[in-house]
């Protein structure tokens, strides 16, 4: 997809698509946000698990901790009990608790402020990295998961196998204009209308040059 085209996709979308801030966005409104090691912990519970229970998980655990040493001292299987809307929780259980350790020992209890030193947190990936630069340290990134990731190979704006070659090539050829809520229309889009099973593609405001719609429309 040439550039032109990108961009009239991230003008349709910020028509259709509304940002974070100008919904009732559960993470806001429940604090899981609210500081950068709350936002780290949160989106470490958010793989692989629906939003709603991670949301869950995250507000009975924020009732609990606040900081990683609190963490550190709550019982694994009382951790575990708080998390367990998450999928993986027991792993999760461990995976947090090794995560904390580091930011301690590592970083005096503070997140770090680079993707490479994010990723080296236990539990967080490329795509919860995107989200940490993004959302905290405050350098614009696309977090690609699997609804961003379906929905720009639908479009054919990239080909790609996997979350991680979506975000090196859609952060590379995005205008920096539209980096701030790139993320959260192409979410949104991806969760209301090219949904997994079953897209509402006479609904999509993006239909006439999807190569998903049209492959269908053929078939």
């Amino acid at each position: 997809m040439n550039k032109t085209k990108i961009v009239q996709m991230y003008k349709i979308l910020s028509h259709t698509q509304p940002t974070f801030e100008e919904t009732d966005n559960d993470w806001i409104t429940h604090g899981l946000n609210s500081t950068p090691f709350k936002l780290l912990v949160s989106v470490a519970i958010s793989t692989m698990t629906h939003d709603k229970r991670t949301v869950k998980a995250c507000i009975a655990l924020y009732e609990k901790i606040s900081t990683p040493q609190e963490l550190i001292e709550l019982e694994d299987e009382e951790l575990a009990t708080l998390i367990k809307p998450a999928a993986h929780y027991n792993r999760k259980t461990k995976s947090l608790k090794k995560m904390c350790h580091q930011l301690i020992e590592q970083y005096d209890g503070e997140v770090p402020q680079t993707k490479e030193e994010l990723m080296e947190l236990s539990g967080i990936g490329r795509k919860c990295a995107d989200i940490m630069m993004h959302f905290s340290v405050g350098e614009p990134s696309i977090a690609v998961d699997t609804h961003v990731h379906r929905v720009l190979n639908r479009l054919g704006v990239v080909n790609t196998r996997s979350s991680e070659e979506t975000a090196d090539v859609i952060n590379t050829i995005t205008p920096q204009k539209y980096k701030q809520h790139a993320h959260e229309w192409l979410i949104g889009h991806g969760m209301e209308i090219c949904k997994a099973r079953a897209p509402k593609c006479k609904e999509c405001a993006l239909r006439d040059w999807c190569q998903y719609n049209q492959t269908r429309a053929i078939g």
